[in-house]
């Protein structure tokens, strides 16, 4: 049989041309068919960021030198967002307390409900990490949540970001809650120290102050002996004070300042830097990270509702249709007209000449 020819070709496929035509009109009724009873899908896509310094104003009041508490930057905050954000734990919650309730039969068994979070994964929810290399900048994770219609998209959206807004920032008050409780402690720890320290502190003066009182007294020393018109030389002017020649301040002074002390019934005045460390201690105590009002992320844009489906795509339905179709229409038309069978009899042939030539260029 000689080979076919492109011409020969054409005229037998184009005499062909209803069934061709039929084929494509039925492909593309199904396509068209099909592209209006596939459920449709909507898609909210919202990027975030890390919030404003502005936005932490409550949650930084009281907290400065003063307190010894370090302000919180944006992006310490925002840290505890996007840990909480990627964890199963989050997704799980979405899962059970948002889209369960939303299905139309609940899944019964283990394997429906793994079935049902596998599908959750795969469509509905997508937590996309910053790219590695931004382009533009946007240096953001994105989230992506698909839903039966638009307005039920962008609810859901908003809300897996309110439950992970909402786990995350009671992660980060019961992480301030007890670094302050843990300052107060230190505070405290400090206040009594420092006020024992001053007890003790007295003790010892009037020790000191006691047995200068004994030694004056043996000596018969009424008044002191270091007066202002009568100064005690340099290298003898400490012991006249604090030393070994205390007793030389006179039993009238030594007694006075024994009796002093023993009613003295508070050291806190006399204590260095005790007023300041009860400041801190009270504006430690006035700290209420709970009632404070700040964000914990930054929507970057809007949340709104779509109002066409990315699934399906009619027109890429219609062109995926008319092309199998007409492939389809193509192929029964080879067949009917028996040049199919032809042109696989010429592939043969020339495969095997080909192969004929290989032989003989060999030997």
């Amino acid at each position: 049989t000689p080979p076919l020819s492109l011409e020969s070709t054409w005229l037998q496929l184009k005499s062909q041309w209803r069934t061709i035509g039929a084929t494509t009109a039925v492909a593309v009724a199904i396509a068209v068919a099909a592209s209006f009873a596939a459920k449709p899908r909507y898609e909210v896509k919202a990027f975030l960021d890390k919030p404003y310094a502005g936005e932490l104003t409550e949650l930084n009041l009281g907290r400065s030198a003063a307190t010894g508490l370090p302000l919180f930057s944006p992006e310490q905050v925002y840290a505890y967002f996007t840990r909480r954000l990627t964890t199963d734990e989050a997704k799980q919650r979405f899962f059970r307390e948002t889209y369960l309730p939303s299905l139309e039969s609940a899944p019964e068994t283990d394997e429906a409900k793994q079935a049902a979070y596998a599908h959750m994964l795969k469509i509905v929810l997508n937590i996309n990490p910053p790219p590695e290399k931004p382009k533009g900048g946007r240096d953001l994770y994105s989230v992506d949540v698909e839903a039966r219609s638009g307005a039920k998209a962008a609810e859901w959206l908003q809300t897996f970001l309110s439950q992970v807004s909402e786990d995350a920032r009671k992660a980060l008050i019961q992480d301030i809650e007890q670094s302050v409780t843990l300052q107060i402690q230190n505070t405290e720890r400090d206040l009594n120290e420092k006020l024992h320290t001053a007890e003790l502190v007295r003790n010892d003066r009037q020790a000191q102050l006691t047995e200068a009182l004994k030694v004056a007294q043996a000596v018969g020393l009424k008044d002191p002996q270091m007066t202002s018109a009568q100064p005690p030389r340099q290298d003898t002017a400490a012991s006249f004070l604090d030393g070994s020649r205390l007793y030389a301040r006179g039993t009238k002074s030594l007694q006075a300042e024994l009796e002093v002390l023993a009613s003295r019934k508070d050291d806190a005045p006399f204590v260095d830097g005790l007023r300041q460390t009860q400041a801190q201690m009270n504006l430690l105590k006035e700290l209420k990270p709970a009632e404070r009002k700040f964000k914990i992320y930054h929507i970057d844009g809007e949340v709104i509702a779509p109002l066409k489906p990315v699934f399906p795509k009619k027109s890429l339905f219609w062109g995926v249709g008319l092309f199998l179709g007409l492939a389809l229409g193509t192929l029964i038309s080879l067949i009917r007209t028996g040049l199919l069978r032809q042109l696989l009899s010429d592939s043969d042939e020339q495969a095997r000449e080909i192969y004929r030539r290989t032989d003989q260029s060999k030997a």
